[in-house]
C-alpha cells in the first residue's frame, strides 16, 4: 500500500508538470482557485506609473494637497503615502501624495491637479507583468488540481496511518503554497488594474529670488544668517560662562583682599627697628 500511496503521489506530479499553462485569469476565494476562460492572447498586464510636479502658490500649496487627498477618497482610489512640510530657513514649502487609483477615474484625477496648479512635470513608465501573471497563475491552476487529487486519494483509498499522515503532510506543503502564490497573484492585481501616481506639489517661487538682484539677496541672506549664527554662538558661550563668573568673581576679590593684607603686614613688620 505504501508503494501505491507513493506512486500515485508521483503519478499526480507528474501530470501536474506536463499539463499546458492556463491563460491568465480572475483568482477566487482564498486558497480554492477557479479560473475563467483564458482571454485574448494579445492581453497584456502592464504596471502603470505617473509622476507629477504640480507647482502652487505658497499659501494655496495645503489646500491643494488636501483637495487632491479628497478626491481620491471618492473615486476607486487608495492614498499609499502623503506628506507635507513647512517653510524653513533653507527650504520652501512642498508636499507629496502616493496613489492607487482605477484608470477609468485617471482622467478625473489629472483634470483637478490641473486647475490646483501649473503642471511642471509629468513621467509616465510602465512595466510588462505579463509573463509574470501567466506564470503565477498557471503554477494556482495546476497545484489546486493536484491538492484536489491529493484530498480524493485520502478519500476513496483506505491507507495505513503512516501513509495517510504522509499523504497529509503533502496536502499542508501544498495548500502552504498555493496561500503564498495567491498573495502573490493578489500584489500583481493591485499593480496591473490601478494605476500608481505620485505628485509632488512644490510652491511658486517669489520675483525676489529669480531676478537680476537675485545673488544680492541671497549674499545678503546669507550675510544676515552668519551674523545670527555668530550672535547665537556669543550668546551660548555668556550663558555657559554665567555659573563660573558666580564663583571666580567674588573669589578673586576675596584672594586679592587677602593678598594686599598679606603684604601690608610683610611691609610693616619689614620697617619696624
Amino acid at each position: 500500500m505504501k508503494r501505491v500511496i507513493t506512486f500515485g503521489i508521483a503519478g499526480l506530479l507528474l501530470l501536474t508538470a506536463c499539463q499546458k499553462a492556463p491563460e491568465p485569469g480572475a483568482v477566487r476565494d482564498g486558497a480554492v482557485q477557479q479560473f475563467a476562460e483564458a482571454p485574448e492572447a494579445s492581453r497584456r498586464f502592464l504596471a502603470v506609473a505617473h509622476r507629477l510636479l504640480i507647482e502652487t502658490a505658497e499659501d494655496a500649496l495645503p489646500k491643494a494637497w488636501e483637495s487632491a487627498a479628497e478626491l481620491c477618497r471618492t473615486l476607486r482610489c487608495a492614498i499609499v503615502a502623503s506628506g507635507i512640510s513647512n517653510r524653513t530657513p533653507d527650504s520652501p514649502p512642498s508636499a507629496n501624495l502616493a496613489l492607487r487609483i482605477a484608470p477609468d477615474d485617471l482622467q478625473k484625477m489629472f483634470d483637478h491637479l490641473g486647475k490646483a496648479g501649473r503642471l511642471l512635470q509629468h513621467v509616465t513608465e510602465s512595466e510588462d507583468k505579463t509573463a509574470t501573471v501567466i506564470d503565477v497563475e498557471a503554477r494556482l491552476r495546476n497545484l489546486s488540481e493536484f491538492r484536489n487529487r491529493l484530498r480524493t486519494m485520502l478519500a476513496t483509498r483506505p491507507a495505513a496511518l503512516k501513509d495517510v499522515i504522509e499523504i497529509e503532510r503533502e496536502l499542508a506543503r501544498v495548500q502552504s503554497e498555493l496561500d503564498s502564490l495567491t498573495t502573490q497573484r493578489k500584489v500583481l492585481a493591485n499593480e496591473t488594474e490601478k494605476v500608481a501616481v505620485r505628485i509632488e506639489f512644490r510652491s511658486r517661487r517669489s520675483a525676489v529670488g529669480t531676478g537680476v538682484f537675485a545673488p544680492i539677496s541671497r549674499a545678503w541672506n546669507n550675510a544676515a544668517y552668519v551674523l545670527s549664527e555668530s550672535v547665537a554662538t556669543l550668546l551660548t558661550f555668556v550663558v555657559a560662562l554665567l555659573p563660573w563668573l558666580l564663583l571666580i568673581v567674588p573669589g578673586s576679590w576675596l584672594a586679592t583682599k587677602l593678598l594686599r593684607r598679606w603684604l601690608h603686614r610683610r611691609r610693616a613688620s619689614e620697617s619696624r627697628p
